[in-house]
């Protein structure tokens, strides 16, 4: 295993000019690696094996059937080499590397994807630095390289994570980055390596799960925008997924309307995504009212995820045939370091009746590392009572341990009202000692609620 499998998908990193030598004739793909190398005998000089997909595209035509390809290739060789450099268009390549990163399982071997601005032949290319070093990380052993088992890509001098990877610029050199994560590592004079960041190799057997549902749909908030069209595309159209990407911290219209027509579309068995259009920062789906109304009718939480990683995530997840929670559930829980938090919904209950004390259980929770537990929220939505309300909740475990802040209280007129509070502190302190939460509500008045939800929060790094 000697060698590097580089694997050609188009794009311009494998263009040449249909004149050789004449830098003003047309490009067109190469026809094998022979040509792209043949003026280049730095590039003969690496140990490499080549396979090109079975038409070579421009990168705008990318799709899932191509993303099936390429991992079949990596599955059929994955013996044969030490490492996968990827040459691909830079239009979709975040979207390649993403869904690779997904359908991948098991890595402990380098899947480098690398392109260029420039065609190989143009002076002041950028393409024979991104792939002179993609294969030099990509055979990690032959090129005395610390070992990154992961999907990545390489661009100028960043080796950046696949599945936290954007285009961010139609030019310049610099065309990527990882907005919400940092470089895993620097091509200067030397290749540096940030070990802290990359994911551990599998000691588990590789293997290639191709699920893919291409059944959702992208769909940006804008200022006046009509829900009803939203509506019609769904009532016209097989749509299993939404990504919907809003505004901020995860903020979307409180028209009536649009809550509506969302509260439709989940019912209709739709898994619809919240992420965020900035290119940093996260979703925090309750932090404002504009968002409440999300977190009500059921939208998940796309944390911190990008646009292309969540896209290609839920159309894995809804490819495994997985039931509608079991989708949502998994969305919200990092599965190759895509996002930097996990997040645990635990629906508590959801009940009309007119109550004075309830206890709700969330039993097993012994596979949490309680010093990862970030925050946490506890919601009761709707909250009614015809008097004036006067409601402790308190949290407690299976054993018997001093807490500090482990009661809230709530004092307010009659009404219908949301209550929301954390428990982090305590949540963490049972954690360390048990492996059951227990929440005691007590209320000097009777009160219904419409639902009663906890969330955990779990750091990933």
């Amino acid at each position: 295993m000697e060698q590097v499998l580089v694997i050609n998908t188009g794009g311009t990193i494998g263009m040449v000019h249909i004149e050789r030598g004449n830098p003003l004739s047309p490009l067109k793909p190469a026809d094998d690696w022979s040509e792209i190398t043949a003026n280049y005998p730095l590039l003969k000089s690496f140990q490499t094996g080549y396979i090109q997909v079975e038409e070579l595209i421009d990168s705008s035509d990318m799709n899932p059937k191509i993303w099936v390809e390429i991992a079949k290739i990596i599955e059929e060789n994955y013996e044969k080499y030490c490492g996968f450099v990827i040459l691909h268009g830079t239009d979709t390549m975040a979207y390649t590397s993403s869904a690779l990163s997904f359908m991948l399982h098991n890595l402990d071997k380098p899947v480098i994807l690398t392109g260029s601005q420039v065609p190989l032949e143009n002076p002041r290319s950028d393409a024979m630095q991104n792939l002179v070093t993609a294969i030099q990380i990509a055979g990690s052993d032959i090129y005395n390289i610390p070992l990154v088992p992961e999907v990545c890509i390489f661009f100028r001098d960043n080796l950046l994570r696949g599945n936290r990877a954007r285009k961010l610029d139609a030019s310049n050199y610099y065309g990527f980055s990882t907005p919400n994560y940092s470089n895993l590592g620097i091509a200067g004079s030397e290749i540096e390596i940030n070990k802290k960041r990359i994911r551990k190799p599998s000691k588990n057997k590789f293997f290639v799960d191709y699920s893919m549902d291409t059944n959702v749909l992208v769909f940006d908030i804008f200022p006046g925008f009509n829900p009803e069209i939203l509506r019609s595309i769904f009532k016209n159209n097989k749509i299993n997924g939404l990504i919907l990407k809003t505004y901020g911290n995860g903020n979307a219209p409180t028209s009536d309307l649009f809550a509506e027509v969302i509260e439709e579309i989940i019912k209709s068995g739709v898994v619809v995504v919240n992420t965020t259009q900035c290119p940093t920062g996260m979703v925090k789906m309750g932090l404002y009212n504009a968002s409440t109304r999300l977190l009500d009718a059921g939208v998940v939480s796309g944390v911190d995820l990008t646009p292309e990683a969540a896209l290609t995530k839920l159309m894995h997840l809804l490819g495994k045939g997985l039931d509608h929670q079991k989708v949502e559930t998994a969305m919200q829980i990092d599965i190759c370091g895509e996002q930097s938090l996990d997040l645990l919904t635990y629906n508590l209950d959801s009940s009309d009746e007119n109550i004075k004390v309830k206890t709700f259980k969330i039993e097993n929770l012994d596979n949490i590392d309680s010093s990862k537990i970030k925050n946490t929220r506890f919601r009761i939505k709707n909250l009614k009572s015809k008097e004036a309300i006067e409601l402790s909740v308190m949290i407690k475990g299976n054993k018997e341990i001093p807490l500090k802040n482990y009661i809230k209280n709530l004092n307010r007129e009659g009404g219908i009202s949301d209550f929301i509070t954390s428990f982090s502190h305590s949540t963490r302190e049972i954690l360390k000692n048990g492996t059951d939460l227990y929440f005691v509500l007590t209320s000097k008045e009777e009160v219904s609620w419409e639902k009663v939800a906890f969330e955990i929060f779990i750091d990933k790094y």
